[in-house]
């Protein structure tokens, strides 16, 4: 099962928050954000920036991320968003992340 939900409560904020569990195999994972539009003057409809948590779980084995993301940036064919923080594993390995992503639109 998986679940997107985002909303904008205010004018100027968005909650941008994905969902997602396993029975199979118990993976599960979840992604908290609260981004604020920012830069109206320059991109138009602006773009959101903010912070971000994420989580990745299953059998044995434990994911963690702290970041800030942006998302929002449109052409006329693509719609961008990338977030960069710092990971820590159940392993206790540390590490940067970065993720970029790119949607088509039509």
């Amino acid at each position: 099962m998986a679940a997107e939900f985002w909303t904008e409560p205010m004018a100027n904020t968005m909650l941008p928050d994905e969902l997602s569990l396993s029975i199979v195999a118990t993976n599960s994972t979840v992604r908290l954000a609260i981004d604020w539009r920012v830069l109206e003057d320059i991109f138009g409809d602006g773009i959101y920036v903010g912070p971000e948590v994420q989580y990745f779980g299953s059998d044995g084995y434990r994911h963690t991320r702290f970041g800030a993301h942006l998302a929002g940036l449109k052409t006329d064919t693509y719609e961008w968003s990338a977030a960069a923080g710092w990971a820590r594993d159940s392993e206790r390995q540390s590490s940067p992340y970065v993720r970029l992503n790119v949607m088509t639109r039509r």
